[in-house]
């Protein structure tokens, strides 16, 4: 009789042991998951901002940018061909910001635009 007892104490105790090994993994894969739904969730909400972004530069109108970051004292080399009175450039920072509704997930997007002003002196009469 005490064999029998010394054999299910056995048993038990292996089962509670498997339980608790069965139990860790599944909450080990549970996290996992989670894990990688905000990761996708993320990655959706990027592709989702880039593309707010690149459609909102498409359509830009250059009047109405944002004021300018900084005003140069002179253009790029590209356009030496200009004097330096007659073209005025302006650096411009140009953002999109995404926010999920439900999850606190953010993102943002952001451009530095060149904003060129051809500028012709007026001849006096």
């Amino acid at each position: 009789m005490r064999e029998q007892g010394m054999v299910l104490l056995s048993a038990l105790l292996f089962l509670v042991v498997m339980l608790l090994m069965v139990s860790s993994n599944l909450y080990i894969s549970q996290l996992s998951v989670k894990s990688a739904q905000a990761a996708q969730q993320q990655l959706q909400l990027d592709v989702q901002a880039l593309q707010a972004h690149l459609l909102q530069l498409s359509g830009l109108d250059p009047e109405l940018l944002p004021d300018p970051v900084s005003a140069l004292p002179s253009c790029p080399g590209t356009y030496a061909a200009w004097s330096d009175a007659s073209m005025q450039c302006e650096l411009v920072l140009f953002e999109t910001a995404e926010q999920h509704h439900q999850y606190p997930l953010y993102t943002r997007y952001g451009s530095m635009l060149l904003r060129k002003r051809l500028q012709i002196p007026e001849l006096a009469p």
